[in-house]
């Protein structure tokens, strides 16, 4: 079955969406990478034969503006990479492209400008960049899947018309749901969240001054998952903080209160609810930041609830992952078993042998994600590991992850990490202080055996601009460094 009996977005579906202008060249890459390899690569992919150019398919494209064009180059040729070296059929790399070129390009707004403070700062990463990329690798598939998080970021952003960037992000989702081939695309439980936690715009002058310093505005990204011959899934994130604070119901309530509103002809979400709850009860420093949805109509959608946790050892990091030990039985134990062998490989096994040990800095913790569905008696936990924060490169991370996925069974994908990855952000310096890899997240079930996820910062400041990285996050950091359960923001 081909890519068309499922999803494609062809030349004529994107030139309906961009006005017709001569594409710009295509820049060099940086380091000393020879632009044949670059554009030419495809160490893991199952067929060289019919790939697409990357340089080839940019001057077919209508790039409108600068903005576009800088974009173009900094996020979706990353993209490009991941696709294609990771076994994505030619047919589905070419639409996926036109398909980004048409709809996440001009979603991203004003480029950033050496010496120029932007009206509003994106940061879906805590460099500031405003396009995450993502790998997602199963123990149990012979196949990865692509995914990437974006801040879309309208010109009004910063404004006094849209103080915290609320309006381009569903702009973007409601040309996608009529223009972008995504039949799939659901809006019912992402109206019901965003109608919860968008703040008016004229609240701004009020509320702006009370906020903690260097605490970012984002109120909302916007995520896509890439299935193999199948069209994007769409996923949105909310950030609670803001709105807590304006409502003066703490975030964790905001959340659980939304997520019942959910409640309907797939079921009810009250009992996995009741479970995390359980959990935050027992542990009232550790904040619900961050909550999420697929934006699909099915029993099987999530709804994510992300947890900033107190978790800084092995021994917490299993506390986390079993909600305190109400995840048991054979399966959560094999997954702690390679947790384990995972931990040793990245932190030495003296971190693991020794279980209180601490494995980040003081301050830096682990995130947990707690995944909802619907009539689900107990949910499912992914740990997210901060990986930004240890010590090292990423190129010493990606020898660690090499030894990781070559034990796992792996080999030939581990053996081309760190390949792959300076071949799909040619400009980042992976032997330089670190800040490609920004999370690493685990999971197991018996469905999938280990479930991770890389995250990857298209590092737009330091890489393409030559700007010095800041913290965007550091408002975050502070405000969860000083949480209690019933705080109101």
């Amino acid at each position: 079955m081909g890519i068309d009996d499922h999803w494609s977005f062809s030349d004529a579906d994107y030139h309906q969406t961009i006005l017709e202008k001569p594409a710009p060249d295509f820049p060099k890459p940086a380091n000393g990478v020879a632009q044949s390899e670059i554009l030419n690569s495809n160490l893991l992919h199952s067929s060289t034969d019919d790939l697409p150019d990357f340089e080839a398919l940019t001057k077919t494209l209508v790039l409108t503006s600068e903005d576009d064009t800088f974009w173009w180059h900094a996020t979706a040729y990353p993209f490009y990479q991941l696709i294609v070296q990771n076994g994505y059929e030619s047919e589905q790399c070419r639409s996926l492209l036109r398909w980004y070129a048409a709809f996440i390009i001009p979603a991203l707004g004003p480029r950033p400008i050496q010496g120029v403070k932007p009206l509003f700062q994106p940061c879906p990463v805590p460099d500031g960049s405003s396009v995450e990329h993502s790998l997602n690798w199963k123990e149990k598939s012979s196949k990865r899947l692509v995914r990437f998080t974006i801040e879309a970021t309208g010109r009004s952003a910063g404004t006094t018309l849209d103080p915290f960037n609320q309006d381009e992000a569903v702009t973007l989702l409601s040309k996608l749901q009529r223009f972008g081939k995504m039949p799939n695309l659901d809006l019912g439980q992402f109206d019901i969240w965003k109608n919860r936690f968008f703040i008016d715009a004229q609240t701004a002058p009020v509320l702006l001054p009370k906020l903690p310093s260097g605490l970012p505005l984002s109120q909302i990204w916007v995520a896509f998952d890439f299935p193999h011959s199948h069209e994007p899934m769409a996923k949105v994130y909310f950030m609670p903080s803001l709105s807590s604070m304006v409502s003066g119901i703490p975030n964790y309530r905001l959340v659980f209160e939304t997520a019942r509103r959910c409640n309907g002809r797939h079921g009810n979400y009250d009992t996995a609810i009741g479970v995390l709850d359980t959990y935050l009860t027992a542990y009232p420093t550790e904040p619900v930041i961050m909550a999420a949805l697929d934006c699909v109509d099915s029993p099987d959608s999530r709804i994510k609830v992300y947890v900033q946790t107190s978790a800084n050892t092995f021994n917490s990091a299993k506390r986390v992952l079993t909600l305190n030990g109400k995840r048991s039985g054979e399966t959560v134990q094999k997954g702690l078993e390679a947790l384990g062998e995972l931990w040793s490989i990245i932190f030495g096994p003296d971190k693991t042998n020794d279980g209180d040990s601490t494995v980040f800095s003081s301050g830096v913790y682990c995130g947990l994600a707690v995944e909802l569905k619907a009539d689900q008696d107990l949910p499912e936990t992914k740990l997210h590991l901060p990986v930004r924060n240890m010590e090292g490169t990423d190129a010493d991370l990606c020898h660690l992850l090499s030894t990781w996925f070559q034990k796992r069974g792996h080999g030939t994908f581990g053996a081309g990490i760190q390949t792959n990855l300076a071949r799909a952000f040619p400009h980042h310096d992976l032997n330089g202080p670190r800040g490609t890899y920004t999370f690493v997240s685990f999971s197991y079930s018996a469905e999938t055996g280990v479930y991770m996820t890389m995250y990857y910062s298209t590092r737009i400041f330091d890489s393409h601009l030559g700007v010095k990285k800041e913290n965007f996050w550091q408002g975050y950091d502070s405000l969860w460094g000083k949480w209690s359960h019933d705080q109101k923001m």
